[in-house]
């Protein structure tokens, strides 16, 4: 009887195995064979499941957005502690989630000088947006934002400075420590509390 094979799940062992070639090997290694030998398999049958390698990488950054929503589905805090909880999860915080940054960092600097791959990674990146915005709204209806804050201003702030801590986190390990990347995102949810300044002409 012939064996059947899951798709979805083949699909989503070769796209893992793409994020460890990239961790590892960088962006230039990600060809059919190294990917197709990082997964096991023969490069015929990866060609099936993507016959270009746009459509792996594209398929990578879709696996990335896949992990974190997983990731953030699976919080089950509330107010302050699930925005802390769920920001926690777009930082290099263990291996995986390195590996998840590593490959974003290299598929999005790829994408703006690849149209075709552009919208995958703008995809992504706005998936980061409506968490921070979340996170944002989860301090306010816990009483955590300060009066006079507007939300979306300060969900794109948070972005910025969440963006940050990430890849400071990434590229200066010793000097910026994961701990230390984690810490100034509760610093500046800490500082959400304050009322806004009015802003003066």
């Amino acid at each position: 009887m012939p064996k059947l094979i899951d798709h979805d799940e083949r699909n989503r062992e070769i796209a893992e195995a793409s994020l460890r070639v990239l961790d590892r090997d960088g962006l230039e290694a990600l060809s059919v064979r190294r990917v197709a030998e990082e997964a096991g398999i023969a490069p015929a049958s990866l060609r099936r499941s993507f016959p270009t390698q746009h459509a792996l990488r594209e398929h990578c950054l879709a696996l990335i957005q896949e992990r974190v929503a997983r990731r953030i589905i699976a919080q089950t805090s509330s107010g302050r502690a699930w925005a802390s909880d769920v920001l926690a999860q777009l930082l290099p915080l263990d291996a995986d989630r390195r590996l998840e940054l590593v490959a974003q960092t290299q598929l999005g600097v790829l994408a703006l000088t690849d149209p075709a791959l552009r919208p995958a990674a703008v995809q992504l990146t706005g998936g980061v947006a409506q968490v921070c915005a979340a996170a944002i709204d989860a301090l306010d209806s816990a009483g955590e934002l300060g009066a006079g804050r507007d939300r979306v201003h300060e969900a794109r702030i948070l972005h910025a400075v969440l963006d940050g801590a990430a890849l400071h986190a990434l590229w200066s390990p010793g000097e910026f420590p994961r701990t230390q990347a984690q810490a100034l995102i509760e610093r500046h949810l800490d500082g959400l509390r304050e009322d806004a300044v009015p802003h003066r002409e």
